[in-house]
């Protein structure tokens, strides 16, 4: 059985945003959540910085993972910065 892989992406919100920002982030993962080999896609706003959103999927492996990046919904990240939805996006896997 392959390993697990993971994968984290920080999103601050910005400002006067946050709640529109999550709700964007709420259809993005709601895509992803379906795609083979997804075993979990979730996201959670920061208890302290309510401005602070953190996306987090896991995967049955690094090959569905990386295929995962090829998603037309995952273009909506980018889409956030040019909506000005987003200040700042920090990925992690």
């Amino acid at each position: 059985m392959p390993a697990r892989a993971f994968n984290t992406v920080i999103v601050r919100a910005a400002a006067g945003r946050s709640a529109e920002l999550g709700e964007r982030l709420q259809q993005i993962a709601q895509c992803v959540r379906s795609t083979p080999g997804c075993l979990s896609y979730a996201v959670q706003r920061d208890a302290l910085d309510t401005d602070v959103w953190t996306v987090s999927g896991q995967w049955v492996g690094a090959e569905q993972l990386n295929e995962h990046f090829t998603l037309p919904a995952l273009q909506g990240f980018i889409e956030l910065t040019s909506q000005h939805l987003a200040r700042g996006l920090d990925f992690d896997h």
